[in-house]
């Protein structure tokens, strides 16, 4: 049973189970774990917030008999749960399992979401920011896995992990851009709500496979502003949740919708998400369109004069890499390569697992390769191209489990 007590009695080897204030408000990236860091308590300790609860189930207890907070000497912690067992099989990385496994729940919460919304039901803050929480915390242990992951989407998942992947995107990009963890929940939670507008459009409409006629696209476009109506119905949602709705289409030269701003006047939270939207939208299937090389994709977004912010998509290059995870590249060697992380020393290095394949599209000859660490062994010369379209059907997790640390 939780236990509520101040904040100025925490000490080390409690369970933390979180503040008595909106998660946005205090100082962690997650709710619950084993108070052990000296720099957590101190953190939590200079919050200012007057109260917080513990388990002293999985943790110490406040000392009965004095009062003070002070633990007893005979107390001892009481470990984390083991994490569970994973399913049999080769070179399986766990973070990637649970990154899996994160996006599954991410979806359910969004369809949950997107139905309420259609239905004119109020939005469940409560659990936006929980999932909210939950990407940042596993963005911030694992970028380059976790982005990977909660970025895999079938076309017709679209719109739902679409709001997933911008809000991981975002935290991302925060950090990249130095935000501090706060501002970090934040970004990722305007990313998160930025496309509840699309719930009150058509469903045939979103995944029309042709091309959308003059008037189709005029409603499309009403999206930011039916979104931010509807989040403006709820007092719990933040001023900047609503604003990144509204305006994560304008463009920095004036010629995005709905309000035709410019630069300056566009936050610095809905700048992030006018990138990140845009780049999940190109390397997603559509159906009516491939999903696009996220190297290429970043190269032609790097060409689109006056519609980014210039300093910041260039951090979100740094973010991802030259060559994003999950990018095909061709080597010197004649081989092809799936990019599985990033080296931040030299973004033209990344490491990757490399392969040749048949006529019947069967790999052979894979092996990982760090060009970072083996310079001489292989070069990349391009970016897949085309080879992406033929080999972008390849199983996702199966490349990105390699057995190596994250």
């Amino acid at each position: 049973m939780l236990k509520k007590i101040k904040t100025e009695d925490l000490v080390l080897g409690m369970y933390f189970c979180g503040f008595e204030a909106a998660w946005l408000d205090h100082p962690f990236w997650k709710n619950k774990f084993l108070l052990k860091n000296e720099a957590d308590l101190k953190q939590a300790h200079a919050s200012g917030i007057a109260h917080c609860w513990i388990d002293p189930e999985r943790g110490l207890d406040v000392a009965e008999t004095n009062g003070q907070g002070a633990a007893p000497e005979d107390s001892a912690p009481v470990p984390a749960e083991p994490a569970p067992e994973l399913p049999p099989g080769p070179d399986i990385d766990t973070t990637l399992l649970e990154a899996e496994a994160l996006r599954e729940n991410a979806k359910k919460a969004t369809k949950a979401m997107f139905s309420e919304a259609r239905l004119g039901k109020a939005l469940d803050m409560e659990r936006c920011v929980t999932v909210v929480e939950e990407i940042a915390g596993a963005v911030l242990q694992s970028p380059n896995g976790t982005l990977s992951v909660l970025r895999l989407k079938l076309a017709d998942e679209y719109t739902y992990l679409h709001s997933v992947a911008v809000c991981a995107l975002m935290v991302a990009l925060g950090r990249t851009l130095g935000l501090d963890e706060k501002a970090c929940r934040e970004a990722g939670l305007g990313g998160f709500l930025h496309d509840v507008g699309k719930a009150f459009l058509p469903h045939d409409l979103l995944n029309k496979p042709g091309k959308l006629t003059d008037d189709e696209f005029t409603l499309i476009k009403k999206h930011p502003e039916l979104g931010y109506k509807y989040l403006s119905l709820d007092p719990n949602v933040p001023d900047y949740a609503r604003d990144v709705c509204l305006h994560h289409h304008e463009k920095m030269d004036g010629h995005g919708y709905p309000e035709l701003l410019r630069s300056g006047q566009i936050s610095l939270y809905a700048r992030m998400a006018a990138i990140c939207d845009v780049y999940d939208a190109l390397t997603s299937d559509r159906p009516y369109k491939r999903a696009w090389d996220p190297a290429e994709a970043i190269s032609s977004m790097a060409s689109w004069t006056g519609h980014f912010d210039r300093a910041m998509f260039l951090a979100f290059v740094k973010t991802l890499g030259i060559y994003p995870v999950g990018s095909i590249v061709k080597l010197e060697s004649g081989r092809s390569g799936f990019v599985i992380r990033q080296n931040a020393q030299d973004l033209t290095r990344p490491v990757l697992k490399v392969f040749r394949y048949n006529d019947d599209m069967e790999m052979s000859d894979t092996e990982i390769l760090d060009l970072m660490a083996t310079p001489e062994a292989d070069t990349i010369v391009a970016r897949g191209g085309e080879e992406w379209a033929r080999l972008s059907h390849l199983d996702t997790m199966q490349m990105l489990s390699t057995g190596t640390p994250n």
